[in-house]
């Protein structure tokens, strides 16, 4: 029982995990803003454009059930601007990363000429000493 206690801390002191639990938090922290940008900004303007008072306030009575088609509205839109920030973030992550592989790329290219240049000279002065 012990190894299997740990083996589990070992898990769960791992980076990645650590870093999973940091992005969820975090995640959850930003979908509340991204919340609040839809109920508490922009939902009011579009319920001034379609003349309601709270776009939250639109509901369809189909015989007994009440379809909220406002309350979805306002749910897809709040995806939509969680789907274009992310895109938006990882768009820049992967622009930074690809500087960064290009900069690592130009110091081996620097590196590899400096290497051969070493290794040509070693080579011309064997070939001296040879002659």
């Amino acid at each position: 029982m012990r190894s299997f206690m740990n083996e589990f801390r070992d898990f769960i002191m791992r980076g990645n995990v650590m870093d999973l639990a940091v992005a969820f938090i975090m995640g959850a922290a930003f979908q509340t803003v991204v919340k609040s940008v839809v109920d508490d900004l922009i939902m009011p303007l579009v319920g001034i454009v379609t003349g309601s008072i709270s776009f939250s306030a639109i509901v369809w009575h189909i015989g007994s059930a009440d379809i909220k088609i406002g309350a979805f509205i306002s749910t897809l839109i709040t995806f939509l601007l969680t789907s274009f920030a992310v895109f938006l973030i990882l768009k820049g992550v992967r622009k930074a990363q690809a500087l960064t592989s290009k900069e690592v790329e130009e110091e081996e290219e620097t590196v590899l000429e400096t290497e051969l240049g070493v290794l040509q000279e070693i080579r011309d002065a064997l070939a001296t000493k040879k002659d």
